[in-house]
């Protein structure tokens, strides 16, 4: 099973940073904080089945990533 890849990323349609978690070549979901709190959107059609401790670690690691970009 291939590792989840985190990037930061600012799209358009936000109006800050997104941090977007990738398996492959797919794009699993957003991580956004657009208002008071932190929101997930999925984008995948596709049924995966995802190991729960590494697609949490990459919540946590999107999380992380995207308030310390915030912050600088």
């Amino acid at each position: 099973m291939s590792d989840f890849e985190i990037q930061i990323s600012s799209v358009p349609d936000r109006e800050n940073l997104v941090a977007e978690i990738w398996l492959g070549d797919n794009l699993i979901c957003e991580v956004n904080n657009e208002g008071d709190r932190l929101e997930i959107e999925f984008f995948t059609d596709v049924v995966k089945k995802f190991d729960y401790l590494k697609f949490l670690r990459s919540l946590e690691r999107a999380k992380s990533k995207l308030l310390m970009t915030e912050e600088e």
